[in-house]
């Protein structure tokens, strides 16, 4: 679980977590100025995005029992109309979709930028670090952040889709970070934007997913890419290329930072 510290020093960090309305409530409440919010995707599929994760949010967790644990359900009936409407309702007061002021006073120091491709990305922390070469490094607390959210979906399914082309992505961010003076924090968001697949065996999971309660996803760092991304000779051009050995996204971005798991609703 975090705290309160792990904000107050410039050691980089990822939040290993996939809710997209945590992370951006954390960096909210948590950023110093000048802070900047870096989002690997169009303006437009980041508000769909965020649309998707309130209503996400806004689904009653699952809840699983065992035989020494087992959990009570009230099998009574309810008004699913009332339901579904106290659900929208809540989607609609959610204050990460109302401009209220203290969004608006709180927001007015962190600068935020759409990148909408890897090369966008890595152009524009370059630049930040160009503009750095002319000015002071601040050291004086408390500490600003470079936030980049969903790096490693922008990555999926280009030329860069690697073990060696998300390195060139962090070795960038980590310097651009340490020569703008500012904290690196780095997430991965994808809940309510790709569905779980379900076990056709396990029964409790098909019942949860009619009945509309949320799934857990895998964390997107866990998943293995190919140290480097080299096309075989002989082999068609529809293959996406030749993949040799493979290694954790985890273990890529530990490199560089620390994993911090935040508490979640």
């Amino acid at each position: 679980m975090a705290d309160r510290t792990i904000w107050s020093n410039r050691q980089p960090i990822v939040l290993e977590t996939t809710s997209l309305t945590t992370v951006l409530d954390a960096l909210i409440n948590n950023h110093s100025a000048p802070s900047t919010l870096i989002i690997c995707s169009t303006k437009d599929d980041f508000i769909s995005a965020l649309s998707d994760a309130v209503a996400l949010d806004s689904l009653p967790s699952q809840r699983r029992g065992t035989s020494t644990n087992p959990i009570d359900i009230d099998m009574t009936d309810a008004d699913d109309s009332t339901n579904e409407e106290a659900r929208h309702q809540k989607v609609a007061e959610h204050p990460l979709l109302q401009p209220t002021l203290h969004m608006l006073t709180s927001t007015s120091d962190l600068k935020l930028t759409f990148c909408p491709s890897t090369p966008h990305t890595l152009a524009y922390l370059s630049l930040l670090s160009v503009k750095a070469a002319d000015t002071t490094r601040a050291t004086a607390t408390p500490v600003p952040i470079l936030a980049i959210l969903n790096p490693i979906a922008q990555h999926e399914g280009t030329r860069s889709w690697s073990a060696q082309g998300l390195s060139k992505f962090f070795a960038a961010a980590a310097s651009t970070a340490h020569d703008i003076g500012a904290k690196l924090v780095v997430a991965e968001c994808r809940g309510g934007t790709r569905p779980v697949p379900l076990d056709e065996d396990d029964l409790w999971a098909q019942v949860d997913a009619e009945n509309g309660l949320r799934q857990e996803e895998p964390s997107s760092w866990d998943e293995e890419v190919a140290i480097t991304r080299v096309k075989a000779k002989g082999v068609a051009k529809r293959d996406l290329g030749w993949q040799g050995r493979m290694v954790k996204l985890r273990t890529v971005a530990e490199k560089w930072c620390r994993f911090v798991r935040l508490p979640e609703d």
